[in-house]
């Protein structure tokens, strides 16, 4: 396909999730921040949605054959292909599960803190909102740190 054309594609599936998402205030952390401290499961239908369009899009998909099934292998586990048993997973791909589980945790922590998930606080910046773009420039500023810096110690995540 054209990259151009893709790009495009691309950039109009991105406007309309975002229009979507400013417009419903989406939201996880919040919706079960909300839904724990006040019983307030407005922002939590928007959880019940998503889950719901990505299982009838993933069935369709699926269905279609246009989705690879299996667990993704990364550095030098790339070279085995097929779905590898939870048993018998690569030394490179169980440490980078790990390492992506912890990440994930502390982004869910920060993410806590902050009052809001990573999508929320893009559609927060991109409407002024200061703090938001504090909370994002940290979050890349991370990204960058760990890929460019600590994957130089932690070599072995990635084989």
């Amino acid at each position: 396909m054209n990259p151009a054309l893709l790009s495009l594609v691309f950039l109009l599936i991105g406007l309309v999730v975002g229009f979507l998402a400013q417009r419903s205030r989406m939201c996880f952390v919040a919706g079960f921040r909300d839904w724990i401290l006040v019983r307030d499961t407005e922002l939590l239908t928007g959880l019940f949605a998503f889950l719901a369009t990505v299982w009838v899009l993933t069935s369709v998909l699926g269905s279609l054959g246009m989705l690879h099934r299996g667990v993704p292998v990364y550095g030098h586990a790339a070279a085995e292909l097929g779905t590898v048993p939870w048993g018998s997973l690569p030394t490179g791909v169980g440490r980078f599960f790990w390492s992506s589980l912890g990440g994930g945790f502390l982004v869910g922590v920060f993410s806590v803190i902050a009052g809001g998930c990573v999508m929320r606080q893009h559609v927060l910046c991109a409407q002024g909102d200061r703090n938001a773009l504090l909370y994002l420039a940290g979050f890349y500023g991370a990204v960058a740190v760990y890929y460019g810096l600590l994957s130089r110690f932690f070599g072995w995540v990635y084989g």
